[in-house]
């Protein structure tokens, strides 16, 4: 995958009313080809998403998402197409970075420098911190597709087997005979 989304929708969380949100994803073809190549599967035949934005607390917002998709990717024995439906339910959180007021500066003054901040280890459930209030709200929805895939996609009763060994009576390797030769 490339760092250049396929799929993008953008929304301003300052517009969400207090009763919340709800919005529908569903791309269109030519956005879907896109998908399917940035996610290195064969195609994206469907996709809808229902996202539903809502308010928790000041300048904090809760993203629920729940989405249906048909995939077809190629089986890591044969490389057929195989077909599969995958349907998920998540959340994210954001929060809204409080904006710091600065006066105007005084002339021939530097700026204080900024104080360290120590970063706690990540918790999970932590609201992701947000610079601005509009936020593509496809992104996740890309990420949450992208873990669901199953990684190695076979067909149904297809199994991996190990080659079989080379015969006994193979020529020897060309190392084996200089390893002889040398011995001698």
């Amino acid at each position: 995958m490339n760092d250049d989304p396929p799929f993008s929708s953008t929304y301003d969380l300052e517009k969400t009313p207090e009763k919340g949100v709800e919005l529908v994803l569903k791309p269109t073809a030519a956005e879907r080809d896109r998908i399917a190549g940035w996610l290195k599967i064969e195609a994206l035949q469907t996709l809808h998403a229902v996202v539903k934005l809502t308010r928790a607390a000041s300048g904090r917002f809760t993203y629920r998402c729940h989405f249906d998709a048909d995939v077809v990717q190629a089986c890591v024995v044969t490389l057929e197409p195989v077909p599969a439906h995958v349907a998920e339910d998540f959340e994210r959180f954001f929060q809204m970075a409080p904006r710091t007021a600065r006066g105007p500066q005084k002339r021939g003054r530097k700026p204080a420098p900024a104080a360290e901040i120590l970063v706690p280890d990540v918790d999970e459930d932590a609201p992701e911190m947000l610079e601005s209030s509009v936020i593509d709200i496809a992104a996740p929805l890309l990420e949450e597709l992208s873990l669901s895939l199953d990684p190695y996609p076979r067909k149904p009763g297809v199994e991996f087997t190990q080659p079989e060994e080379a015969p006994a009576d193979a020529p020897e390797s060309p190392f084996a005979v200089l390893g002889k030769l040398k011995r001698s």
